[in-house]
């Protein structure tokens, strides 16, 4: 699928995952400028349970001006065409939205069978990778465009850890092509916690659970953004001796985690689909992914079982320990 195949609709709404990181909203962002160039009446949104929180994404948000949606979870019905941006329709990291045509632009390994109108590439680091050489493809004038190009970088640099996993070379031709805003993107890759955060990853780490034989830790944090969920999973995989974490709060319904690996052995979407399996949902890559417990379907098929034990027997079941 090109760009070029979706402008005979007239109308589009560009959806990130629920909880969106900066890769889907800058994607998003993206995506949105080019359907307005070309005189399409289009809109950004996400659902979910949390509306966006983080510092740098506010940050990102606010100085770029990005009009973007909260919808929350129950399901609308869209004229034209609904297109996911860095997930999937269907799948378990973004509430389905309904609409008269749906088309796909991720860089996740496909969850559900996809619609006709769908690009997925599996071998770039970010969504925004992705659609950068899409934009070019389709002509577009990315040079004359700072803050696009600024959103894309920083949504690479945040879903590869700050380039480190920049495997692919479309990777590292944005990485080097980007003229950024330098300044804002110095202030974004700074600003990933607030002084609240700060008090809740320390009180996290203290709760930390480390199983020996299975080389993995269980953390649990009180409620917060669920993007420090996964800072606390990127920073405890930084442990020598952890090879694959969870990190998880408790809401009022139910439970929300994280899960980080750096082994071939413990897929980190595998085991969120194993520890969600008939009680939540959830999804994401084989080094990173997330999901949610349903406090009603967790209590019907495991009564009032502590939290921390529930996930360390089904970390153990999933390895055979």
């Amino acid at each position: 699928m090109k760009l070029q195949d979706l402008l005979k609709y007239r109308k589009i709404t560009i959806q990130c995952h629920d909880n969106p990181d900066a890769d889907s909203i800058g994607s998003g962002f993206a995506l949105l400028k080019f359907f307005e160039s070309k005189g399409i009446t289009a809109d950004l949104i996400y659902g979910g349970r949390f509306e966006i929180t983080k510092v740098s994404l506010r940050m990102l948000i606010d100085e770029l001006q990005i009009p973007i949606e909260y919808v929350g979870v129950e399901s609308r019905h869209f004229e034209g065409l609904l297109l996911t941006v860095d997930c999937q329709h269907g799948a378990g990291n973004v509430t389905t939205m309904f609409a008269d045509d749906y088309a796909v632009i991720d860089h996740h390994v496909p969850e559900v069978s996809l619609p006709k109108l769908s690009r997925v590439e599996e071998n770039c680091g970010s969504a925004g990778t992705l659609i950068y050489f899409m934009l070019k493809e389709a002509g577009y004038d990315i040079e004359g465009d700072r803050d696009l190009q600024t959103a894309l970088y920083y949504g690479l640099y945040s879903d590869t850890y700050q380039f480190s996993e920049s495997y692919s070379d479309r990777d590292k031709i944005l990485r080097d092509e980007a003229k950024i805003n330098r300044t804002l993107f110095n202030r974004l890759k700074h600003a990933n916690i607030s002084l609240t955060d700060l008090e809740t990853a320390g009180i996290a780490l203290l709760r930390n659970i480390y199983n020996e034989s299975g080389r993995y830790s269980v953390m649990q944090a009180n409620p917060c953004d669920p993007n420090l969920l996964g800072l606390l999973a990127d920073f405890l995989l930084q442990v020598d001796v952890v090879d694959f974490c969870v990190c998880y709060n408790t809401l009022e319904d139910g439970f929300k985690f994280s899960v980080r690996s750096s082994v071939k052995e413990v897929r980190a979407d595998a085991l969120c689909e194993f520890l969600t399996k008939e009680i939540g949902t959830g999804g994401g890559r084989r080094d990173k992914a997330g999901g949610f417990i349903s406090k009603k379907l967790y209590e019907a098929n495991y009564g009032t079982m502590n939290s921390e034990a529930y996930f360390s027997e089904k970390i153990n079941d999933f390895l055979k320990l």
